[in-house]
């Protein structure tokens, strides 16, 4: 009699445990569909529905047809071919003229729609100013890339689509790597989403997702642990932001990364562009603001003295290439504070006036391409 007592109290303790999981639950799902950014996060925290790949040697980039969703509610469509914009055709066309993008966030389009792009208003300017050329832009970079992803998304991705141009619009992300000491390339330290290659990794040795991910999968609630980490190692990172020693050898790892790209696009016979994200950290940030932000170091003005030595380097890296007789250029583009969503990523009408520059500066690259080029040829 004591024993089936016992048991029915435990049946009433399971089934009382099991109503309140139950309705957290139910509870965490309606809050994380009510529309705010903690709420988004959870969402995207699905373990099986981890929206990059991995490539090369620590490299990432877009998976296919999907769709990525920003805290402002714009979107962003990849294709199927892994990048943003229209599908372009392999081998190249003939009379095609093919300009490939890379770099960080802003030059993939942070939290814009896909019409209000950089690559999508050039395409627009390019039509106008030459409507009797047929121009393709591929928009190969992605948020994070710092300039050793985009050594590895060029190598992988953009030679065998055979571009005539190649602009390599960076100096952001890198400022993050100064926080690391004795930098290799390449360096697991420099990957922002090194969680998610790992997390990807342990699918493919196990043969298939694994156990927990499955219950991260079907359950919002088993999402939660990894959210408050992430949000508390956000809080962690402001305050280390303030007090880390910048490494200044990160300008010399930037250089080597952006050398060993622009010696790729020289093989594969594509006039390049070096270009510095442009940045307000001087017209709407005080020079001792702080940002949780990892590309962010100890201030704004710490921060955007590294960009400034980031933007040096590429200078100094376009004028040597230059008087080596390679069709190589810089670019560097103040915009208006009115410009920004914030340090450095742009508004659709800034997005709309880098593209002109993009456009002015690709110009003298129309005038110095062989008809066999412009053409369409695939030979480099």
């Amino acid at each position: 009699m004591e024993l089936q007592e016992a048991g029915r109290r435990a049946l009433l303790v399971a089934i009382g445990l099991a109503a309140s999981v139950l309705t957290a639950e139910v509870g965490t799902r309606i809050y994380a569909h009510a529309g705010s950014e903690m709420g988004r996060s959870l969402v995207r925290r699905d373990p099986l529905e981890i929206a990059i790949e991995e490539h090369g040697e620590l490299g990432y980039r877009q998976r296919p047809n999907r769709n990525h969703e920003y805290a402002n509610g714009t979107r962003a469509h990849w294709n199927a071919m892994g990048f943003r914009g229209p599908l372009v055709a392999q081998p190249k066309p003939l009379g095609s003229f093919r300009v490939i993008l890379l770099g960080g966030s802003t030059t993939h389009g942070y939290a814009v729609d896909d019409d209000q792009t950089i690559d999508t208003h050039m395409r627009s300017i390019l039509r106008q100013r030459y409507p009797e050329k047929r121009f393709e832009v591929v928009n190969l970079a992605l948020d994070g890339y710092d300039s050793y992803q985009i050594f590895q998304r060029f190598k992988d991705d953009g030679i065998a689509l055979r571009p005539d141009l190649v602009i390599v619009n960076t100096g952001v992300n890198d400022v993050r790597n100064a926080r690391f000491a004795h930098l290799q390339v390449p360096d697991l330290r420099t990957v922002l989403w090194a969680d998610n290659l790992e997390q990807m990794r342990e699918q493919t040795r196990s043969g298939g997702p694994p156990l927990r991910f499955r219950i991260g999968h079907w359950f919002y609630l088993a999402r939660l642990p990894g959210l408050i980490r992430d949000n508390f190692l956000r809080r962690h990172e402001l305050a280390s932001n303030a007090t880390v020693e910048p490494n200044p050898d990160v300008v010399d790892y930037f250089e080597t990364n952006i050398r060993h790209t622009a010696e790729l696009v020289q093989q594969a016979g594509a006039g390049l562009i070096l270009s510095t994200e442009p940045s307000s950290l001087a017209t709407r940030y005080a020079a001792t603001d702080t940002s949780p932000q990892s590309y962010w170091i100890v201030d704004a003005a710490t921060t955007q003295q590294y960009r400034d030595r980031l933007a040096e380097r590429l200078h100094k890296l376009a004028t040597e290439e230059t008087a080596r007789g390679q069709r190589v250029a810089y670019l560097h583009l103040d915009l208006p504070p009115e410009l920004f969503q914030d340090d450095c990523h742009l508004t659709p009408e800034g997005n709309r006036v880098v593209a002109e520059g993009f456009v002015d500066a690709l110009s003298p690259f129309l005038k110095g391409a062989s008809s066999e080029r412009v053409a369409g040829s695939t030979q480099p």
